[in-house]
């Protein structure tokens, strides 16, 4: 079947849906930080358009008490800032000032139950 409208694919093919990609900025500087953060295993760094989001799963954190909870999550940001300002381009620098994530999530079986517990900290720029 060929067709010489410029009708949109999806309105000839309703089912389907449109392809969803994703960029990911600045991978070598979210590599660094994981690599300056020495954590096993190593946690999610994403660096987005506001935030830095940096997730710890398996770590057994979310069980933590809030106080070491906090603590881990300044030393974490205080290293992704360092990684941040020592880095060559202008671009990256100026993100010292943006907020960054630290999230922790584990998973548990109680009871039969998959459980997530998820503890987050916004630590401001």
């Amino acid at each position: 079947m060929i067709h010489t409208s410029r009708t949109p694919c999806l309105e000839l093919y309703p089912a389907m849906s449109r392809l969803k990609a994703g960029v990911v900025r600045y991978a070598s500087i979210a590599t660094d930080i994981v690599s300056a953060l020495g954590v096993e295993p190593a946690p999610d760094c994403r660096i987005g358009q506001g935030r830095i989001t940096i997730t710890f799963r398996r770590l057994g954190a979310s069980r933590w008490s809030e106080r070491e909870q906090v603590e881990h999550a300044l030393h974490v940001a205080t290293v992704a800032r360092t990684v941040l300002a020592n880095d060559s381009r202008q671009t990256v620098r100026d993100r010292v000032k943006r907020a960054i994530v630290v999230v922790y999530e584990d998973a548990a079986l109680v009871r039969g139950c998959d459980v997530l517990a998820r503890w987050e900290c916004v630590v401001p720029g």
